[in-house]
């Protein structure tokens, strides 16, 4: 029954290694451990108002609160007066340029021939310049709107805004069809690398804390590494408690400002221990454990192979007996068939006596096995524990697979 528990053991093991994952054990840094309360902010300056650089009627937006934007996306339509007198302007002068260009080749031509004078060449040329001045300056402005004055061809009144950055919207500011003015906001982007936490300690604890301090932010299921910045200046007024700044590393996924989140801090001195992943531990008959590799599923494939070929071995010796046999006269060989066949029997009740001991030695042995530990400290991702050395493989993910593994065969042993 005991092989048969073991064997089953080794085949969950096998079914369930997807779902398994093996670590080693690591020496890790741990210092003080603080727990407490932190809120999701922004700096003033990781936020952007998205503004109109022209006055007009807000036509359309191409956003709503809460969608992610990249640089140069499409925000809004506004459809501006003043638009259309620059593009008409900037078509205006354009006409002009090449009028001024025909003059400035036909007073050249003449004053080659003698019949114009130095002066009017220079006149024709300054007026050219003029000319070309202002249409440059209207091009810059137009592509400023993010408008291409080459892709003009006749005035247009449609100003199309778009993002300055990357950013999640946050608010849409004014309502559609107003008459906006120039530099009027009109949504307002919260940049996603731009988000801090703000840590609520002990103005006695606050006093003593380093330059150096590890932070970690948790949201659910969700860790964000953090980096102490500095203390801010001033207790916070409702709860007079000090304030910590933290830049939060992991702030590629949009985060909700102004949420509270728990923060726990690491502060030194530090001191080196054996870390293992949390996922690791587990309550087991009472006390802290990880579970460990034996070796048993290795030793479990290679026996079954050596017993392919011992089989395979034994059928071909069997075939060359009954070969040999044809030789014999019936009454001989009617009585060595009944001499082999007891005779086989027999061996056959030894060779299974004896394969029933060989098999328990190979599969006594469980695929893992509970190690005891005594858990010291715990940071982020990782427990200091007393135990396990540095080096040693240890089951990090699935630990409740080969828990149930390791209970049902503890039920069916009892059960026998």
């Amino acid at each position: 029954m005991k092989r048969k528990i073991t064997s089953l053991l080794l085949a969950a093991a096998t079914l369930f290694a997807a779902d398994i994952s093996i670590d080693e054990a690591v020496e890790k840094p741990f210092g003080k451990r603080l727990h407490t309360n932190a809120k999701i902010v922004q700096l003033s300056n990781q936020r952007q108002q998205i503004v109109s650089r022209l006055g007009g009627h807000l036509e359309a937006y191409y956003v709503e609160p809460g969608a992610t934007v990249r640089k140069g996306a499409k925000i809004a339509k506004v459809h501006s007066l003043e638009l259309s007198k620059m593009t008409a302007e900037y078509l205006g002068l354009g006409k002009k340029i090449e009028a001024a260009r025909e003059r400035l080749a036909s007073t050249k031509r003449l004053f080659e021939k003698g019949l114009a004078s130095r002066q009017d060449l220079n006149r024709e040329q300054i007026a050219l310049a003029t000319i070309e001045s202002a249409r440059n300056s209207l091009a810059s402005q137009l592509e400023s709107l993010g408008i291409d004055p080459a892709r003009l061809k006749e005035a247009t009144d449609t100003l199309v805004i778009r993002a300055h950055s990357d950013g999640v919207v946050s608010r849409l500011l004014v309502p559609l069809h107003t008459n906006l003015g120039a530099e009027t906001p009109i949504v307002s982007l919260v940049r996603k690398s731009g988000y801090y936490a703000i840590a609520y300690i002990s103005v006695e604890e606050a006093l003593k804390i380093p330059k150096e301090v590890r932070g970690e932010l948790r949201i659910g299921d969700e860790t964000f590494d953090c980096r102490y910045l500095y203390l801010l200046p001033k207790v916070d007024e409702e709860t007079q408690r000090a304030q910590m700044l933290f830049w939060i590393e992991s702030s590629d996924r949009p985060l909700l400002l102004n949420a509270f989140a728990e923060m726990e801090i690491d502060l030194p001195p530090l001191r080196r221990f054996v870390a293992v992943k949390r996922s690791a531990l587990t309550m087991f008959a009472g006390e802290w454990v990880l579970f460990t590799p034996t070796g048993a599923e290795t030793a479990h494939s290679e026996h079954d192979e050596a017993e392919r070929d011992d089989h395979g071995g034994h059928r071909d010796h069997d075939d060359h007996e009954a070969h040999g046999d044809h030789d014999h006269d019936h009454d001989e060989s009617g009585k060595e068939e009944e001499h082999d066949e007891h005779d086989g029997h027999d061996d056959h009740e030894a060779h299974g006596e004896a394969g029933d001991h060989e098999d328990e030695g190979h599969h006594d042995e469980a695929p893992y096995e509970p190690r005891v530990v005594t858990v010291i400290t715990t940071f982020g991702e990782y427990a200091a524990v007393k135990g396990i050395e540095a080096g040693e493989r240890y089951v990090s993910d699935g630990v409740y697979f080969v828990k149930s593994m390791l209970l049902k065969s503890e039920l069916g042993g009892h059960g026998h």
